[in-house]
């Protein structure tokens, strides 16, 4: 599967060597590696670290052009989803929902590196911050309307894992959404009725919600008519 482009990029710079992530037991098999060879001596990357793998996917964080960035490429056993995965993350960027994209193409993603956990780790911590916690639900749940409006479902939003929380600096709280490898162009989106469902039905993430912000039964249930009008009238005066 290497590009044949990878025969002029042969050189003996210890800064592109990546022997160590061949040798990894959880990825080794899954990278073509000649080919990600190629691609950090032609874009002068320096890899840093296995960020970790998905479905369809391996992620590196590395340096590209002086900047920390993430790294995706597709695994060689699985639906290659990464050109699909750029593409939609260079619309979203357009109304600020997304890692930055620098350059992608069939068999690599260069984008913003994500600084943060996910939600469900943000979740475990012991001692939460009510208002800061209602600014992570309300950040997301306007990131879902944007998609819904702009007709892209991210496809995997009531997991949680796929939202990023980076509270480093209390005053300006970041919430990110990424791994769009799944995600879909379309007249029916379900971006922000998965939002809901996440925070305020019945999973564990829901529930840690319920008891950070004192939620009585009620006020769940008006939440959910909410969504049910949100999807019969927004929903279906839009599309």
């Amino acid at each position: 599967m290497g590009s044949n482009n990878c025969k002029n990029c042969k050189n003996g710079n210890s800064k592109y060597n990546i022997s160590n992530y061949k040798k990894d037991p959880i990825i080794g098999n899954l990278v073509d590696w000649e080919e990600l060879e190629c691609l950090i001596k032609k874009n002068d990357i320096k890899l840093l670290e296995i960020i970790g793998k998905g479905h369809r996917g391996v992620v590196f964080k590395g340096i590209f052009k002086n900047k920390i960035v993430a790294i995706k490429v597709p695994r060689i056993n699985s639906k290659n989803t990464v050109y699909h995965e750029g593409s939609i993350l260079k619309e979203t960027n357009l109304f600020n929902i997304g890692p930055k994209v620098y350059e992608f193409s069939n068999n690599y993603l260069i984008m913003e590196y994500v600084e943060g956990i996910n939600l469900k780790n943000y979740l475990s911590q012991k001692y939460m911050d009510k208002k800061e916690y209602l600014t992570i639900i309300e950040n997301t749940l306007k990131q879902c309307l944007r998609l819904d409006f702009h007709k892209i479902d991210h496809g995997e939003i009531q997991g949680g894992k796929h939202i990023i929380i980076n509270n480093k600096d209390k005053s300006k709280i970041k919430v990110y959404i990424i791994d769009f490898d799944k995600s879909k162009r379309g007249k029916i989106t379900h971006n922000f009725t998965s939002a809901i469902s996440l925070f305020f039905t019945k999973s564990h993430i829901s529930r840690r919600t319920f008891d950070i912000l004192n939620i009585s039964e009620d006020e769940r249930n008006q939440i959910i008519n909410i969504t049910k009008l949100y999807k019969k009238y927004v929903i279906k005066n839009v599309y």
